[in-house]
């Protein structure tokens, strides 16, 4: 019996996730992570700890892509400079909507 190579990127973490169009959130979040970029002092836990991959620190402060962001708000609880809150999702009005 001959053996299957499997060819897999080892990376700090243990994981690379690269997002789909199957995976974008869509329009169910009741949460969404809100960074406070003056406290953000862009360790990387939350980039570490996000089951979605969807907060990346770049130019030393964690940004989120709400489009596959879940609101799970793991992000959140694991901050250390608690930079991170927890906001309702709000619909944005669209323009010259009815008033």
């Amino acid at each position: 019996m001959r053996e299957k190579e499997i060819e897999m990127e080892l990376v700090p973490g243990g994981w690379v996730s690269t997002p789909r169009a199957a995976q974008k959130t869509g329009t169910w979040r009741t949460l969404r992570p809100v960074v406070d970029v003056e406290g953000c002092i862009g360790c990387g836990i939350c980039e570490s700890f996000c089951p979605e991959a969807t907060i990346k620190v770049v130019d030393g402060k964690a940004e989120v892509d709400y489009d596959y962001c879940k609101g799970c708000g793991v992000c959140a609880n694991e901050c250390t400079s608690r930079a991170i809150t927890m906001e309702l999702e709000v619909e944005e009005e669209s323009e010259g909507g009815d008033s």
